[in-house]
């Protein structure tokens, strides 16, 4: 039986990832700057994105952890190899896919939505969590009910970025929370930053809750 890779300590002991937009490298640095300082190291890039994690580790070194999400293919895995990114979060049961990633060590967070679902990616000894997308598809409720029903089951949640709603999943017991549009917003269209670090201080705070 493949050994289950582990989660990244970063991303267990931060609980959260922040998912970034279509960008440029020159729109990237300033945001991600302002969510360093803030408390949110850890962020995601996707296999088609204009700004490549190598790019951004050359930038800011160790202060910022680079995962990549969206991936499908045994092609999207060897460019997350190839750009040495620390987690994926895959959305598709691709052969080559699983098995690129299992052998480049690189943890693999499979989607999931229903409870039959969730075990199944879960029994899957490649999978080192299962990503629940989207997480918000039945409301808060849901969190408590799925930890419930797939009690060993360790979680990813991606589409559930609110305060409220990121609070629900982690007090459930989620490892991490996904962040996207509502977090980001503009900031990484050369928009506010000032109330881009409005929008990450109150889940900063809910994500410290839980440290």
């Amino acid at each position: 039986m493949t050994a289950r890779i582990e989660l990244p300590a970063r991303l267990t002991e931060i609980k959260a990832v922040v998912l970034l937009p279509a960008c440029t490298l020159d729109e990237a640095v300033a945001p991600i700057e302002v969510l360093i300082q803030e408390g949110l190291p850890i962020v995601s890039l996707p296999p088609d994105s204009r700004v490549a994690p190598l790019m951004l580790r050359r930038i800011f070194g160790r202060r910022l952890l680079v995962g990549a999400h969206d991936l499908r293919t045994g092609e999207d895995a060897q460019w997350a190899i190839a750009q040495e990114t620390a987690f994926a979060l895959t959305l598709d049961e691709d052969a080559g896919l699983r098995s690129e990633l299992v052998e480049a060590e690189i943890p693999q967070f499979p989607n999931a939505l229903t409870p039959t679902e969730v075990a199944r990616v879960w029994n899957v000894p490649e999978s080192s969590a299962v990503q629940v997308v989207p997480a918000g598809a039945f409301g808060t409720g849901y969190a408590a009910q799925l930890a419930a029903l797939v009690p060993q089951a360790r979680l990813v949640v991606r589409g559930a970025d609110t305060r409220h709603e990121v609070e629900a999943w982690l007090r459930a017991g989620a490892s991490a929370a996904c962040l996207g549009d509502r977090l980001t917003s503009d900031a990484f269209r050369r928009g506010d930053l000032g109330a881009l670090r409005s929008r990450v201080r109150p889940i900063v705070d809910i994500l410290a809750r839980f440290a």
